[in-house]
């Protein structure tokens, strides 16, 4: 059996990382992307060199020192590309840990309206009280 190719390596590492599957293609083309799961849909990329990355790497370099061990991210706007919006490259490790938190403040989130009996009401309106809660 021959060793997996890195790429695949990358997009089973991204599949895990985000909890859900690596789409298989069996013609290897752009019919589908690469991963999902409930909320998010993915598309992996591995070159030898990424532009984005490199400057990433260089300016994460750069301000190292002054980071103090926070997280850091680039934040990324393309001047002729202007109505792609803006967009945020971090480390995989720190993408993976602010999904975490997520995960935790939705459960913690759930538990307290479970245990509270309180229902968010439609967008933008203020909580009410579930019908029938006894405090």
């Amino acid at each position: 059996m021959s060793a997996s190719a890195p790429w695949k390596d990358f997009e089973r590492r991204h599949a895990k990382r985000m909890g859900g599957v690596r789409l298989w293609r069996p013609d290897f083309s752009d019919s589908q992307p690469d991963g999902e799961n409930g909320t998010d849909t993915w598309d992996t990329k591995a070159y030898a060199r990424h532009t984005a990355v490199t400057m990433f790497v260089v300016a994460e370099k750069k301000y190292r020192e002054f980071t103090n061990g926070r997280r850091f991210h680039l934040a990324l706007f393309a001047r002729d590309l202007p109505r792609a919006g803006d967009f945020v490259l971090l480390r995989a490790a720190d993408f993976e840990e602010l999904l975490e938190c997520e995960r935790r403040c939705t459960e913690f989130a759930e538990a307290f309206i479970d245990t509270a009996g309180v229902r968010p009401g439609p967008p933008n309106y203020p909580v009410e009280l579930n019908p029938g809660f006894e405090s």
